[in-house]
């Protein structure tokens, strides 16, 4: 009886063992924590309506001092930011507010550039008309007219100063002559996006430019083509002809290449990474990829490519090669842009939770996780943009910050 007793004791345990051991969860090692960043200064525009762009200065500013361009509502700020020494909070001064007479207005982004000395700030939205801010004299420069609704993006060519791409609601993509306020060409048409245009970016060598928008494709024109090449020169020669007759735009149907199969949804931000291309749709990730692999006589930013052939003769390719996907998680949500140094070397980017991750994109390494923007907001981060000599980041959101 004594040893029956004591074998039931012992199954028993074995049996109790047994069941802690199935319930038991093994959890996985904890990530690495990434290094943050310094949070310099919090600024909160007083209209208390989303900040939709923000850009910092790209000319060679001291290490510790940059200028910042925000937009939002109908006003543009021009902050001069810099490290705070010590005790010392006044990191941030307000050198100039523009504001739109029109008071509906709403500006949804905003992009640098010069003329000689004088730095220029362009700065679009809600009414479909980009305006040229004069900073040096603190004037409106020109209004450049012609789009049949809102304006999504925009970025100045980087060769030529004067050219300006811009990304319409109205399904359309146009490069403008900000010197001398004529239309240089019109992208949309026949094989054109089929809905909201919502991001544009110039290839560094100015061959060619990408847009993006929510038909889920992204398509890339090429600037260098005989018809649009000719057409801004002669934007600069001769902006008006003798006879007084408008401006001969230029406009072109024909994409030289266009897909669908990077994203299922909305494309809400593109961007050239050497001769790649960055993009970001709703699915937690940012995807690396380059167009028309297969091709390379047929690419648009081929050394020696010659113009392809007419369209109906050559579709334009659909194949795609996605080298990585970064992940960037809670950030199922559109109209959320991410930003590259000038190197583009690195990425970061923001999410619903107020949390902006920088990523290399060489190998995809998640270099910094710089935690909640802001101690008292988890609003959106609708944008980031990285400061000459990527050593800081700005970024604004849905809370007017």
């Amino acid at each position: 009886l004594f040893r029956s007793h004591r074998r039931r004791r012992r199954r028993r345990r074995m049996s109790q063992k047994r069941k802690k051991t199935a319930k038991k969860v093994v959890e996985p090692p904890p990530l690495p924590e990434c290094k943050g960043g310094r949070l310099v200064a919090s600024i909160q525009e007083d209209h208390r309506r989303p900040v939709y762009g923000v850009a910092f200065w790209p000319g060679e500013d001291d290490a510790a001092f940059h200028h910042l361009a925000s937009c939002g509502a109908n006003r543009c700020s021009i902050y001069a930011v810099r490290a705070a020494d010590g005790d010392d909070d006044s990191a941030v001064e307000l050198r100039q507010l523009y504001v739109d007479n029109d008071e509906d207005e709403s500006f949804f982004c905003c992009a640098w550039s010069r003329r000689g000395d004088a730095p220029l700030l362009a700065v679009c939205g809600q009414r479909g008309i980009a305006k040229i801010v004069d900073c040096a004299d603190g004037r409106l420069d020109c209004a450049l007219v012609g789009h049949g609704n809102a304006i999504n993006d925009c970025c100045f060519h980087p060769v030529d100063a004067a050219l300006l791409l811009t990304a319409s609601k109205d399904e359309s993509v146009r490069l403008w002559n900000s010197r001398t306020c004529v239309c240089v060409a019109v992208f949309a048409g026949d094989r054109g996006h089929r809905d909201e245009v919502l991001s544009v970016d110039c290839h560094p060598t100015g061959a060619a430019c990408c847009s993006a928008g929510m038909d889920n494709t992204i398509k890339v024109w090429q600037l260098d083509a005989a018809a649009v090449a000719d057409a801004a020169r002669r934007s600069h020669d001769e902006p008006q002809p003798a006879n007084h007759k408008p401006f001969a735009t230029v406009f072109e149907q024909f994409p030289a290449f266009s897909s669908a199969a990077v994203h299922s949804n909305y494309v809400d931000c593109a961007r050239w990474a050497g001769s790649l291309v960055l993009s970001k749709s709703t699915a937690c990730s940012l995807a690396l990829w380059t167009p028309d692999p297969g091709a390379k006589d047929r690419s648009p930013l081929a050394a020696n490519a010659a113009a392809p052939p007419p369209p109906s003769k050559h579709e334009a390719s659909e194949d795609v090669l996605v080298v990585r996907e970064l992940e960037l998680p809670d950030a199922d949500i559109w109209f959320m842009r991410f930003g590259l140094d000038s190197k583009r070397r690195l990425v970061a980017a923001g999410n619903k939770a107020a949390r902006v991750y920088v990523y290399d994109v060489d190998d995809g390494t998640l270099l910094a996780d710089l935690g909640h923007t802001t101690p008292k907001s988890r609003a959106a981060v609708r944008q980031v943009a990285f400061a000459p000599g990527s050593q800081w980041i700005a970024c604004r959101g849905d809370d007017s910050a």
